[in-house]
Order: C-alpha cells, then sequence, then structure tokens
C-alpha cells in the first residue's frame, strides 16, 4: 500500500481533547504498522520488537523501536519484562550498527505519558550526531 507523505501520520496522531486531557487519536503502531496495514521499512525486528524507518523522518536517520505487543507507555508494568527490554535495546544496537551511527552518533527518545503521544511505548533512534 502506498501512503502519501505526510497525510496519514497526521491525521492518526492529531491529539483530541477529552475530559479535560489531550488524548492521542489511535494508537497507530498496533493499528496500521503492526497488523502491516500500512508498508513500513524494517530495519530489525524479533519475536518482541520492530524497528522501522519512521514515514515521517525529522533527521538524517529517524527509526522507531516498538514492541510488538501492546504496552501503553514506559509507565505500564509491561514495560518491565526484561525480555522486552533486552530486546528493544538489541534493536537499538542492530540498528545503529546498520545504519552506521555507531561511529557518528545519535540519542534515543522514548515518549511517555506525554499529551497527544500515540499510546504506544515507542522509542526514535535519531541520527547521526547528537544534539
Amino acid at each position: 500500500m502506498q501512503v502519501m507523505a505526510g497525510h496519514w501520520v497526521t491525521e492518526l496522531t492529531t491529539p483530541i481533547q477529552r475530559d479535560n486531557q489531550i488524548m492521542a487519536r489511535r494508537d497507530w503502531y498496533c493499528e496500521d504498522v503492526l497488523s502491516r496495514k500500512i508498508e513500513v521499512k524494517v530495519v530489525w525486528e524479533n519475536e518482541h520488537v520492530l524497528a522501522f524507518h519512521h514515514p515521517r523522518p525529522q533527521a538524517e536517520i529517524h527509526v522507531v523501536v516498538i514492541p510488538k505487543q501492546h504496552v501503553p507507555s514506559l509507565l505500564d508494568p509491561l514495560a518491565l519484562d526484561e525480555a522486552l527490554l533486552s530486546s528493544m535495546m538489541r534493536a537499538i544496537q542492530e540498528t545503529a550498527r546498520q545504519l552506521g551511527l555507531d561511529h557518528t552518533g545519535f540519542y534515543v527518545r522514548a515518549n511517555a505519558a506525554a499529551p497527544g503521544v500515540t499510546p504506544h511505548m515507542h522509542w526514535h533512534i535519531i541520527g547521526p550526531g547528537v544534539l
């Protein structure tokens, strides 16, 4: 499936307000990425996680690492699973090596509990370089 750049991400992650709280519209990681409803360019995966190029990159290299199981955020007890955390770290290491970030530097950003953020634990690998 071809996706027009910038079209679906904005639409799916536009925050909504409910009970005076801003919330993400929907979990597009589960509903679209993991369901394979949309195609993403996979960098690395195993039975626990998927690392893929962000469809709307904000840097030269912008990869997202997500659990294949629904984990609402870093604050959820499911985020403490040792196999999951080990796999998330392995995805970061493998992505850095494959894309040459192990030589140029990069940073990892974890979104948690912010209004309007997609309600699925996810880490961004962004580079090259560090800010």
